[in-house]
């Protein structure tokens, strides 16, 4: 999470739409793509985690009867309003445009994010709907506790405008169910969170590497990228280019020299009756021999 001090402009996106509609020739590596965008949101965040984050600087001055509970002890649970949302393709925007100041959140440190129904402090006889997310902080040097530490909060984008629709498109319009603001910013940041997923760890690749080389699956490569060395004794890899050099059309060795066959395992060509087929041999044979008087 860091600072961000100037006001992103829509011009430096890409627009999502126009995105989709051409084929790029190659992975886009020009700006990024702008998915979605929202002004006056509104955040809702405990006020211990918003005054211990950067995120302290979209809110001018602490409020004042925000608590949401009547202990003085318990947390309390503050609103911010006229905050501006940008979820783009690199990093998730929050800033305040009254304050000219704002924060960059990169993907990979929302570990969380759901929609959710809730009271605001500041009108708590009204069910609104939010994002919920939970952003992974980072700890202390010093600090000798493992465990991740986050902070949560909730953005509520502000009700989608009422839009008059003329006679002619009245009926087309009626059918058409709108998209709440809300899902349309879940949408979004799940799209974008997916374009950046969690790097593996190091003891992760070490582990997988080693393991593959152990199994036999993965051999150690050339340093040009090529094949691995062949093994003592080959007559060297047989590829989809060289083939016709080893085989004729009809499978036949003709690259000289012993065709190379590969051990079959334990067990191979031993062929096993099915059940009771093997008693009812061993009866009919003892029935052959048996004698009567």
């Amino acid at each position: 999470m860091e600072p961000l001090r100037t006001a992103p402009e829509s011009s430096s996106f890409v627009l999502l739409a126009d995105h989709q509609a051409r084929t790029p020739a190659s992975f886009h590596d020009g700006p990024a793509v702008l998915h979605y965008h929202s002004k006056q949101c509104k955040l809702s965040i405990l006020e211990t985690d918003l005054t211990a984050s950067p995120l302290s600087a979209l809110r001018p001055a602490p409020a004042a009867n925000t608590a949401n509970g009547s202990a003085d002890d318990e947390p309390r649970e503050v609103v911010v309003d006229g905050v501006d949302v940008w979820v783009t393709s690199d990093k998730f925007l929050l800033y305040n445009p009254a304050l000219a100041a704002g924060v960059s959140i990169p993907y990979p440190s929302i570990s969380l994010h759901a929609i959710q129904r809730l009271r605001l402090p500041d009108a708590p006889d009204t069910e609104v709907q939010g994002l919920y997310m939970q952003i992974a902080t980072p700890a202390a040097p010093s600090s000798a506790d493992e465990e991740e530490e986050c902070l949560t909060m909730t953005v509520v984008p502000p009700p989608a405008p009422a839009v008059e629709a003329t006679p002619a498109d009245a009926d087309a319009d009626a059918d058409k169910e709108t998209e709440p603001p809300t899902q349309k910013l879940y949408a979004a940041v799940s799209a974008c969170a997916n374009l950046h997923p969690d790097p593996m760890s190091e003891d992760e690749d070490e582990n997988g590497d080693d393991a593959l080389f152990a199994s036999g699956v993965v051999a150690a490569g050339s340093a040009d990228g090529g094949l691995p060395p062949p093994v003592d004794g080959s007559s060297g890899w047989i590829t989809a280019e060289n083939m016709h050099e080893y085989f004729d059309e009809e499978g036949n060795w003709i690259a000289g020299g012993e065709e190379p066959s590969l051990p079959l395992g334990p067990g191979a060509g031993t062929v096993r009756a099915r059940e009771g087929e093997a008693d009812e041999g061993q009866e009919d044979e003892e029935a052959k021999w048996r004698r009567t008087d």
